[in-house]
C-alpha cells in the first residue's frame, strides 16, 4: 500500500486546481430545497446541482446516469460486489446573508481554507468522492468488483432521493457516505421531527400578531422576530432593552406595535447546545409579557421546549452507552391563521423507543396537537466487522490517527441502504460551521479525504 499511497498523493496534487474549479462550478449553484416543478421532485436548485455534476463526470470520461432529478451516479469497474458513496447535492438555506463574509454561493478560498454553502456538507465531499474515484480508475485497469459514486438532492429534507432512487437501481453490497465524521460512524442516533399545534386568542389588550423562527428543523434557529400589539409599548419596550440572556434582542415601535428580534447563534440540529436558539430565547422573554390568557401557552412551550437541548422539560431526557444523550432542538416556532406552532427534531439513542418518546410528548404537551411527522430508525453496524475494520486501517494509515469510531446524533445516508456507515468527511477536531454562516473546510482535509476515498476505492476495486 506505501507504493500506492505514494502513486495517490502525487495524483491528488496534480489533480487539485481542476478539483477546485469543478467544486466552484457547483457551490454556484443554490440547491436549497424549492418548490416542485415537472422533472424537478425538490425544485431547479437540486436538479441543477445534479446536472452539472454529471456534466463534470461525463467530462472526466464516465457515463452520467440521472435516475429523474432524484439522484445519479457514475460507475467504474464490472461484476463482482457493487459498492457505492453516496454524497448529496443539496444544501440547508443559507440563512441571514449579512452573517457571511462572502457570498454563501461563491467558493472563496483564503488562509487555507475553502469558503462557501457545501463546501464540507456536503457538496465538497461529492466532488472530491467523484474525483477520488477517477484517480483509482487510473490505477486499476481490471477491477474486480463496481463502485458508484451516487449523488442525491433531498439528504436535508428527508432523503426522499434515494427512496425513490433504489426503486429503480440496485442497493449496493456495503456503502460509505461522507457526511459525517472520521475516523467512521459506527452507530447513528434515531431521528424524529414532531409539530406541536395550539390556537391562540387575540382577543387580550396585548396579543401577538406575529411569530416566526426558523428555517429547517435540523437547524438551530439564529433569528426570531415577533410582533406585540398593545397598550403597554413602554413597558415593554423596558423590558426588552433591559433583558439579560443568552440571546441578543432588538425592538422598534411603530405605533402601538413593538416589533422584537431575537439574536442567537445557528448549529446543526444534531447538536443544538452548539447553538444559541434564537426561538428559545423569544419564548424565554415572551413568557415575562403579560399576554392573559396566552400566558399558559407561552409558559408551557418555553419550559417544555425551549428551556433546555436534552429533552428534560417534555420528560424524555436519556442516554445510553452506545450514542449518549438524546438531544431535542426547537428548529421552527411560528404563528400562522391564530395557530402557534413549533417544530422540533428529536436524536435518540439507538436503544430508546420511538413510540415511548411519542407518548410522553403527548403527556407532556396536553392541551397541544401533537404530530409525528417523520422519523428515521437509529443505525448500528459493529465496530469489529471486516467494514469497518478496512476503514479504520486506510484512515489510520493516512493520519496515524488510532482513534476508535463513534457515533453520532446526525442522519445520514447510510440509513438509506441495508449495509453503510458514514465515513468522514469531518477529521477529528475540526470545526466546519456547518449549517451555519461561513461554511468552510481546510484545503488540507479535503485533500486529505480525498486520499483516503482513492485508497478505499482501490482496495474495493482490487480485492
Amino acid at each position: 500500500m506505501s507504493d500506492i499511497s505514494t502513486i495517490i498523493n502525487k495524483k491528488v496534487d496534480e489533480y487539485f486546481d481542476q478539483i477546485l474549479e469543478a467544486l466552484k462550478k457547483v457551490i454556484a449553484i443554490n440547491s436549497v430545497m424549492g418548490e416542485p416543478k415537472d422533472g424537478m421532485p425538490f425544485g431547479e436548485g437540486p436538479a441543477k446541482a445534479l446536472d452539472e455534476t454529471l456534466k463534470i463526470a461525463e467530462e472526466l470520461g464516465f457515463k452520467g446516469v440521472n435516475v429523474d432529478n432524484y439522484a445519479g451516479h457514475v460507475e467504474y469497474g464490472e461484476g463482482g460486489k457493487l459498492y457505492a458513496i453516496l454524497g448529496h447535492l443539496d444544501v440547508v438555506p443559507e440563512g441571514d446573508r449579512e452573517r457571511w463574509t462572502n457570498d454563501p454561493f461563491e467558493l472563496v478560498i483564503r488562509d487555507g481554507k475553502m469558503y462557501g454553502r457545501g463546501v464540507s456538507d456536503d457538496k465538497g465531499p461529492s466532488i472530491g468522492a467523484l474525483f477520488a474515484l477517477k484517480i483509482a480508475s487510473e490505477l486499476v485497469d481490471k477491477p474486480k468488483n463496481r463502485v458508484r459514486v451516487i449523488f442525491g438532492t433531498n439528504e436535508e429534507n428527508g432523503s426522499q432521493c434515494l427512496k425513490y432512487y433504489f426503486t429503480k437501481e440496485p442497493y449496493p453490497d456495503a456503502a460509505v457516505t461522507p457526511d459525517g465524521d472520521f475516523p467512521a460512524v459506527f452507530a447513528e442516533k434515531g431521528i424524529v421531527t414532531y409539530s406541536i399545534r395550539r390556537k391562540i386568542s387575540k382577543h387580550y389588550s396585548t396579543k401577538l400578531l406575529e411569530l416566526r423562527a426558523g428555517t429547517a428543523a435540523n437547524v438551530v434557529p439564529e433569528e426570531c422576530v415577533a410582533v406585540i400589539e398593545t397598550d403597554k409599548v413602554n413597558e415593554i419596550a423596558y423590558l426588552v432593552s433591559n433583558y439579560v440572556s443568552s440571546c441578543k434582542y432588538e425592538y422598534e415601535v411603530i405605533g402601538d406595535s413593538i416589533i422584537v428580534k431575537s439574536l442567537g447563534k445557528s448549529a446543526h440540529g444534531a447538536h443544538p447546545e452548539a447553538g444559541i436558539n434564537a426561538a428559545a430565547g423569544m419564548l424565554e422573554l415572551l413568557s415575562r409579557i403579560d399576554f392573559g390568557p396566552e400566558n399558559e401557552t407561552i409558559r408551557v412551550l418555553y419550559e417544555r421546549l425551549g428551556k433546555d437541548y436534552y429533552g428534560i422539560g417534555l420528560g424524555i431526557s436519556g442516554q445510553d452507552d452506545v450514542s449518549k444523550k438524546l438531544t431535542c432542538n426547537l428548529g421552527i416556532l411560528k404563528l400562522e391563521d391564530d395557530t402557534i406552532t413549533a417544530v422540533i427534531n428529536i436524536r435518540h439513542p439507538i436503544f430508546f423507543n420511538v413510540d415511548m418518546i411519542t407518548m410522553q410528548i403527548k403527556e407532556a404537551m396536553k392541551g397541544f396537537e401533537v404530530e409525528r411527522m417523520s422519523y428515521s430508525k437509529p443505525l448500528y453496524v459493529s465496530k469489529d466487522s471486516d467494514f469497518m475494520r478496512l476503514l479504520l486501517r486506510i484512515y489510520r494509515e493516512e493520519t496515524g490517527d488510532m482513534s476508535e469510531p463513534i457515533s453520532i446524533g446526525g442522519g445520514t445516508y447510510a440509513r438509506s441502504v441495508p449495509y453503510g456507515v458514514a465515513y468522514g468527511a469531518v477529521f477529528p477536531g475540526e470545526d466546519t460551521h456547518m449549517h451555519q454562516p461561513d461554511e468552510c473546510w481546510s484545503l488540507e482535509s479535503f485533500k486529505k479525504f480525498i486520499r483516503i476515498y482513492t485508497k478505499l476505492i482501490y482496495c474495493w476495486l482490487s480485492e
